[in-house]
């Protein structure tokens, strides 16, 4: 699958989430949200988008679709008048990067960083705006309080998931590599590995030191702890997938092999979370992550499915 029609699907998916409640209940925008002294969460219409508040100006992580800065700049302003100075995409996906164009429109000149590859694909995106500076390991912004620090570890979701820390916060968002606390979708399109995942997550868990909440792509602030079990999940679904593939089975009978473990009940979930937007439950997400997983594993041509929210009644409340 190429890169273009992965990437239209997923913001054909997300603009139904920033339709709201005319396209099955999914919420656009919602009120901003306090996680740490200075560091907030705005949910809905793409990726969460993570605000932290620096001594002269304001960090955003992520901008969802296109069409919602002025929306984020409403939230932002609920809990300060600095100006918006920096962007920091955790990767390319237009539901992550996508008002970051309109923002520099509404705020003036804003600063955009992200990893060297995410970088590299914006660049080649329509419309997309290129970024100012990129990393490859690691870059340091600021100091004291209002230090920011990126990491990248290797492919996950794609090959440019950064990871960023606000040390001073004991805060992380984690962008996509962990959504919705279930398995990420991999976009083998843009360097994405599902067998990778678990090793990128376990360096991070390794270096990242002095963190106590964790900001998912999607969905919830999680604990550290909480952190620990989804990388614990994940080396077992590849784990899963390396025997079961072994033994002559399928992804079904893999899935089957981790349902056998209640400790992995959270990650296999039938029910709908709010606000999702595609990929389905967090065990279709699973079985969908183990298809990959067995593809990568015999060096097949690696597909995924993105669909959008599948209907199931009323939307979770």
């Amino acid at each position: 699958m190429k890169r273009i029609a992965i990437l239209g699907a997923i913001v054909v998916a997300g603009m139904t989430a920033a339709g709201v409640s005319a396209q099955g209940g999914l919420p656009g925008i919602e009120p901003i949200e306090q996680v740490s002294d200075n560091v907030y969460k705005i949910f809905g219409a793409g990726g969460n988008t993570v605000v932290f508040v620096r001594s002269d100006g304001v960090t955003l992580v992520d901008t969802k679709l296109p069409g919602n800065g002025q929306a984020i700049l409403d939230q932002v302003r609920k809990v300060t008048d600095k100006p918006v100075t920096m962007i920091v995409n955790t990767h390319s996906h237009p539901d992550h990067m996508g008002s970051n164009t309109e923002l520099e429109d509404l705020a003036g000149h804003v600063e955009v960083i992200a990893h060297a590859n995410s970088s590299a694909r914006m660049a080649e995106l329509p419309n997309a705006r290129r970024p100012d500076r990129s990393f490859d390991d690691r870059m340091t912004i600021g100091s004291g309080k209002d230090e920011i620090n990126l990491y990248y570890f290797g492919a996950g979701h794609t090959d440019g998931d950064a990871f960023v820390v606000f040390p001073a916060e004991r805060t992380m968002a984690a962008g996509d590599i962990m959504a919705w606390y279930m398995a990420p979708l991999i976009d083998p399109a843009s360097g994405g590995s599902m067998l990778a995942t678990p090793v990128t997550l376990g360096k991070a868990q390794d270096t990242i030191k002095g963190v106590d909440k964790v900001i998912e792509g999607h969905g919830q602030v999680r604990s550290w702890d909480e952190f620990r079990a989804y990388i614990t999940f994940h080396r077992a679904l590849v784990d899963a997938a390396e025997k079961t593939l072994a033994d002559g089975g399928t992804p079904e009978d893999a899935l089957a092999a981790l349902e056998s473990n209640p400790g992995f009940k959270p990650f296999l979930g039938e029910e709908l979370m709010k606000g999702l937007e595609y990929g389905g439950t967090p065990k279709s997400r699973a079985l969908i992550g183990l298809n990959v997983a067995f593809q990568e594993l015999k060096g097949e041509p690696v597909t995924t499915q993105w669909g959008p929210r599948p209907p199931a009644g009323p939307p979770p409340q």
